[in-house]
């Protein structure tokens, strides 16, 4: 459950009662690699802390191609954002890359939460302008590189992607072939 501490103290600083009021209500749910959390279109009614292990969220394209949207890893949240902010279910499955442990709890009870004490209202706030602003910085900073730009930045930013997502799902990611990615490898070597 350290993971799980160390993501909430990195939005907003909790009090051990704020954080209580969250802790006891979340249930350990292991999972395989391959396994869905999400599937797509479905209202999860779910918030998953990511303790161990990696997720990708893909959709898939008009020609059946999954397109990777989002790696999650540990101290990372996954959560149907349907449910979370009312709006139509989205075209986005979570799946596992690796085998792992989450904890899940009840997203309106999550909800409740931000709505009903002011701490956590903090820290919901917090973690959407983190969010936000990651988005933001990862579209302008992201928006005029090549291909091999894209690739250097993200394996700076998350040096553990490549042993832990597949090379075809990076590919996917920075919207090119597997083939590029090998040969920006085989160039770096």
């Amino acid at each position: 459950m350290q993971n799980l501490r160390n993501t909430l103290a990195k939005y907003y600083p909790l009090s051990d009662e704020a954080k209580q009021l969250l802790l006891p209500t979340l249930e350990p749910l292991p999972m395989k690699k391959g396994e869905v959390v999400i599937p797509e279109l479905y209202e999860s009614p779910y918030v998953f802390f990511i303790e161990q292990g990696a997720i990708k969220t893909y959709n898939i394209d008009e020609k059946g191609n999954k397109e990777v949207v989002w790696f999650g890893f540990e101290g990372d949240l996954c959560f149907s954002l349907s449910v979370y902010f009312d709006i139509s279910p989205v075209l986005e499955t979570c799946e596992m890359l690796e085998d792992g442990l989450l904890y899940r709890g009840d997203v309106r009870f999550f909800r409740q939460l931000h709505q009903t004490h002011l701490a956590w209202a903090n820290w919901a706030r917090c973690f959407a302008e983190v969010h936000l602003v990651q988005l933001f910085q990862e579209i302008d900073e992201h928006r005029p590189l090549n291909a091999k730009e894209r690739y250097l930045s993200l394996i700076k930013q998350r040096p553990h992607i490549q042993r832990r997502a597949p090379l075809k799902d990076i590919a996917s990611y920075l919207g090119v072939s597997p083939v590029t990615i090998s040969r920006f490898r085989k160039e770096m070597k």
